[in-house]
């Protein structure tokens, strides 16, 4: 029989006889294996664990093909694609970029993590800077002949700030490099600066894309080739306590604010962005040729029936990684919830299995390991502050995120990025709280507005 959600989430659960035994040295390797088999990192399309999960099963459509569909059909375009971090997105771009590449087209896939910081406000500026660095420190790794003479991007940008005679700030090659991924008062410099010559930086950075697609299509003799640039982890852009709001508006301010500055002419671009920008600003996609997002996969209807091609698909994955009967035991039923339990985000279940690896003493696993890396997963989640709860129970009742209540509360978007709150697209769209704190949320939230006059509680007036 599965166990309940209470079951689960508690560490007294009766532990199984001979959870404390001496593991065989086979076993322990098999844990080994099993942990790492399960380890967060991006697959490439061609890893034999990777499994293919946009069908019409569980999809309206695969957002990677309809990206790929639209370079095919343009000459010229910039996009934005979203996804919740651990949706897959990583590995999804690397797919992209292998159908591109497929079709005849030069992609380059950059990580803008390593070029800017992602804990301190963006500005259009140094954000194209960084985008025309990493563009070129791809061109130069995997085709550095066709470059020539040219100068790299950081040399050219180097001269250009040099001009602008930045004050306290000597500005060289390497230095502008380094200083936009960990120097904070030279970003804030340039940033305040660079408020003044945003359109003579802009021309700057088209004029320099412009020489590189030209001398990438003379090296190939392909006058007419597409050059696609790919721009990962913009969607890892988070504050920290004392600075989230700002960060998040900065973020806010650069894909809606600057949408013309960020277009390079003669190529295709596609930006990764928070999926929090889209509720704050449903029509952020008309700005662009178009926003694709990364899906949620639904587990449960609104009326909680389960929908079994979702299941399926998610032990699918888990069947790729190693034998989890081994490890969980026969019963499919514990598989199936931890499946549940972990939202329907493939990082969640992943992590989930891998503590109950690293917490197995005997095979399989004992019940007492199960609900212990479940605990550790809602621990992570808690405590909730009350005005937190009050919106969560609005969502729990609604499956709906309002923008006026998003706008008021400094941290919302965390609640996203922690997938504390989920957006489901298969189908249309909607929101739901995590499963492993739904109840805890509406029984907080009525706890706190139960009225002993009126028998009326909190949960029950959002839902009117």
């Amino acid at each position: 029989m599965q166990p309940s959600l209470e079951q689960v989430n508690t560490a007294s659960t009766v532990v199984k006889a001979g959870y404390n035994r001496r593991m065989k040295p086979e076993e322990n390797q098999f844990l080994k294996a099993f942990f790492n088999a399960v380890s967060d990192r991006p697959l490439e399309p061609d890893d034999p664990r990777y499994v293919p999960l946009y069908g019409e099963d569980l999809a309206d459509a695969d957002p990677v093909q309809q990206l790929a569909q639209a370079v095919e059909w343009s000459t010229e375009s910039v996009r934005l694609f979203s996804g919740y971090r651990g949706a897959g997105k990583s590995t999804e771009l690397r797919r992209l970029k292998g159908q591109l590449e497929r079709s005849g087209h030069l992609v380059f896939l950059c990580d803008m993590e390593d070029y800017l910081d992602l804990t301190t406000p963006v500005d259009v500026s140094d954000f194209l800077m960084a985008v025309a660095g990493s563009f070129d420190d791809a061109v130069r790794k995997e085709h550095k002949d066709a470059l020539g003479s040219l100068k790299s991007s950081w040399e050219a940008l180097a001269e250009f700030l040099t001009g602008l005679k930045i004050e306290g700030v000597s500005v060289s090659a390497v230095g502008l490099k380094a200083s936009l991924k960990t120097d904070p008062t030279f970003k804030d410099r340039l940033q305040k600066t660079m408020a003044g010559h945003l359109g003579a930086l802009v021309a700057d950075v088209r004029a320099f894309f412009a020489s590189r697609v030209s001398a990438l299509r003379a090296h190939t003799n392909d006058a007419d080739r597409k050059v696609v640039l790919l721009l990962d982890s913009m969607e890892h852009v988070r504050g920290v306590f004392a600075n989230a709001e700002a960060v998040q508006s900065s973020v806010e301010t650069l894909f809606a604010g600057h949408a013309e500055q960020l277009r390079i002419p003669d190529m295709h671009v596609i930006y990764t962005v928070p999926p929090y920008l889209k509720v704050r600003d449903p029509n952020l996609g008309q700005l662009y040729d178009g926003l694709e997002i990364l899906p949620s996969f639904k587990l449960h209807e609104r009326d909680g029936t389960p929908i079994e091609p979702a299941y399926r698909a998610f032990e699918q994955v888990v069947d790729k990684r190693g034998d989890w009967r081994r490890l969980l035991g026969q019963d499919r039923s514990v598989l199936r919830h931890l499946i549940r339990s972990s939202g329907g985000h493939l990082r969640h279940l992943l992590r989930l299995l891998a503590n109950i690896a690293l917490r197995a003493r005997t095979l399989p696993a004992p019940e007492r390991a199960v609900a212990a890396a479940i605990g550790e997963r809602k621990a992570q989640f808690l405590p909730i502050p009350h005005d937190d709860a009050h919106w969560l129970a609005a969502i729990c009742d609604t499956h709906q995120a309002d923008p006026q209540r998003l706008q008021e509360h400094p941290y919302w978007p965390r609640f996203f990025d922690t997938h504390l709150v989920l957006c489901y697209r298969n189908g249309d769209e909607w929101y739901d709280v995590h499963p492993l704190i739904k109840e805890q949320v509406r029984e907080q939230a009525a706890a706190l507005d139960f009225d002993p006059a009126t028998g009326t509680r909190g949960v029950d007036r959002y839902a009117s």
